[in-house]
């Protein structure tokens, strides 16, 4: 489904919201118009734009006023750019024709380390519950499992079904972890990329999330992999190793940037979606108990999962 595109009357930090979160910023065309109303020029080229185009606003405290002047919907107002305060306004404001709904997550890093399997089994824990959640190891490292308090049947078992692997198998072979939550892929190979698609697929037919834990980016089965994912999600360090491979990377609108234990709003020039705070006390807590992790970096992943949710929807 062609992506939804959105018109950005606003600066460069409203353009970055919008790929985001997963639309398409231009500068004419269908669908809605994003207008930064504490701007008078960009107000002034919202005047020439179809009367009947659905329009959100950007406005701060002192041009509430102005708003209730010209009559704008207070339900269209948005005191910020954020993704997470700006999302729900600006899909509400779509056409019925929208995007398709994020069914498959890849959560990658640009190399190992960098919190890609802490951030999947915690997206899979508290999005379950929320939606049906499958979550698939393609580390083959059995990490997930671990942090799951469960286990996975190895993927070479799984091999010989690559041509056959139907959701009626999939639902036989998964473990259940919890309500609404199944894991699949153990230790101690990673599986091919042709049984990690038909797995991915078979899961996406019985599942409302399905969240694939996948090898660092620059490999060859997360590469093809990422052509069959509506969303994905990569760490990345602010090292110099880190800033390299992610310089190396293909950009795409669908990749989410996630800053691992950084603040930085971008990084080898690619804007950071989210940063995710260094916690060591949290971290250590949860390993302790092999639980969900808690603090500042607990309330990070609530924050992605809300977003994930509408994305999903």
């Amino acid at each position: 489904m062609r992506t939804a595109r959105v018109v950005v009357l606003g600066g460069e930090h409203l353009r970055e919201s919008v790929v985001a979160l997963g639309l398409e910023p231009c500068t004419d065309g269908p669908g809605v118009a994003l207008v930064d109303l504490r701007d008078r020029t960009f107000v002034e080229r919202a005047a020439a734009l179809d009367r009947d185009m659905p329009r959100v606003f950007i406005a701060g405290e002192e041009d509430r006023g102005l708003a209730a002047a010209l009559g704008i919907d207070p339900s269209r107002l948005v005191a910020s750019h954020e993704p997470a305060v700006l999302g729900p306004v600006l899909m509400s404001a779509l056409p019925v024709a929208r995007r398709a709904p994020t069914r498959t997550v890849l959560v990658c890093g640009v190399r190992g380390g960098v919190g890609a399997t802490l951030l999947a089994t915690n997206l899979a824990r508290r999005s379950a519950g929320k939606l049906r959640v499958c979550l698939i190891d393609a580390t083959g490292s059995g990490c997930a499992a671990w942090w799951l308090r469960s286990s996975a049947g190895p993927w070479p078992e799984l091999e010989g079904l690559v041509d056959e692997l139907t959701p009626d198998h999939l639902a036989v072979i998964a473990t259940e972890v919890a309500p609404d939550l199944r894991l699949v892929g153990g230790a101690p190979a990673t599986p091919s990329a042709a049984l990690l698609i038909a797995t991915v697929r078979a899961a996406a037919s019985l599942h409302d999330l399905v969240i694939v834990d996948a090898p660092p980016a620059p490999g060859a089965p997360t590469r093809e992999l990422g052509a069959h994912a509506d969303r994905r999600l990569l760490l990345t360090y602010d090292d110099p190793c880190s800033r390299a491979t992610l310089a190396s990377l293909a950009p795409a609108g669908d990749v989410w940037i996630i800053a691992s234990q950084s603040k930085l709003t971008r990084i080898e020039e690619r804007a950071v979606f989210r940063a995710l705070p260094r916690d060591e006390p949290a971290v250590a807590d949860a390993v302790a108990g092999r639980k969900a992790v808690g603090g500042a970096l607990g309330a990070a992943y609530d924050a992605l999962v809300e977003l994930l949710l509408i994305d999903a929807t």
